[in-house]
């Protein structure tokens, strides 16, 4: 952790923007142990490992993802190698990444980033995603509420250690974000908002967080239509939240928060004979007309009776 992430936080407790971090006078420094305090209430949070822990509360359903991940982190073999080839993946891993890789990649052109911006990867989890937003020159802030290795925050030191990029990393809850009002430039938020069992508070705290005229962009999001609208994998057996929201639970409360959005066409979903004549039809897309008068409203079909992924770039209104 950096001295410079102290501007964009305010305290858990208090929701005071009164966070210090103590004697310490070089903001280069990268500090891997201490801890902060806030001058309002009076508490104190750890810096463990670079990462800073303001995850203050934990529910049951925190405490359930946290045991989960932990357990699927035991049941397949992890490496650095991996890590360092994500989202693309290497050897037995690829064919279960394919979908996100290509949606993610998708998604990362249409930010368009001037490497100017101060970002925040919301369930950014390993950080994979965290530092190609540090690769373009931003500001990039990750926030989970797994903390190890391989699965959570931790795994970071991989990328900042062989790829040559920082990126902050904070413990904390989706929820109730512990960063101040109208701070960041874009939310990114990529195969987690579907983890949250309230859909409408998450949305209206990156809405906050978010900047006047600022991006949510959310990518690799399930949704469910009329058949498919439970998932029965490996993530919910040991207690992970998996849900799989119709679409108009995600557009309904982006509405009602503040939101214009924008769906984009999607690679992957639970229908592989559609998705292949949706991708034949993707070649074509290049062609505005094409592209405006059948593949966006086919798009929007699919997620609407069959379901499939959500990819998505949303504005805050001013």
């Amino acid at each position: 952790m950096k001295k410079e992430l102290i501007k964009l936080l305010r305290c858990p407790y208090c929701r005071k923007e009164e966070l210090s971090l103590p004697q310490i006078n070089n903001v280069d420094i990268d500090i891997r142990e201490g801890f902060i305090n806030c001058r309002n209430c009076k508490n104190s949070f750890t810096i463990k490992d670079g990462i800073l822990d303001l995850l203050i509360s934990s529910d049951s359903e925190i405490i359930s993802e946290q045991k989960g991940w932990e357990e699927l982190k035991e049941a397949i073999v992890n490496t650095d190698e991996l890590m360092l080839s994500l989202p693309d993946a290497i050897g037995e891993h690829k064919l279960a990444w394919k979908s996100q890789a290509e949606n993610f990649k998708y998604m990362f052109e249409k930010i368009d980033l001037s490497g100017k911006e101060t970002i925040l990867d919301l369930g950014s989890g390993r950080c994979w995603s965290t530092r190609f937003f540090a690769r373009n020159g931003c500001y990039a802030v990750g926030i989970d509420i797994l903390l190890a290795k391989y699965v959570g925050l931790l795994t970071g030191d991989i990328y900042i250690r062989n790829e040559g990029v920082y990126f902050e990393r904070v413990r904390g809850n989706m929820n109730d974000l512990p960063f101040r009002d109208n701070i960041f430039d874009l939310v990114f938020i990529t195969a987690t908002l579907h983890h949250s069992s309230d859909v409408y508070m998450t949305l209206k705290e990156v809405h906050r967080v978010l900047k006047p005229t600022g991006r949510l962009i959310l990518a690799n999001e399930p949704v469910g239509g009329f058949k498919k609208n439970k998932l029965d994998c490996a993530e919910i057996k040991v207690g992970i939240n998996e849900h799989v929201y119709r679409l108009w639970t995600y557009v309904r409360n982006l509405k009602k928060i503040g939101f214009t959005y924008s769906i984009f066409p999607y690679m992957g979903s639970y229908f592989p004979v559609i998705d292949k004549i949706k991708n034949i039809l993707s070649v074509l897309s290049g062609k505005k007309s094409f592209y405006n008068k059948i593949l966006l409203p086919l798009t929007y079909l699919q997620l609407l009776f069959f379901g499939g992924i959500l990819n998505l770039i949303a504005h805050k209104r001013k």
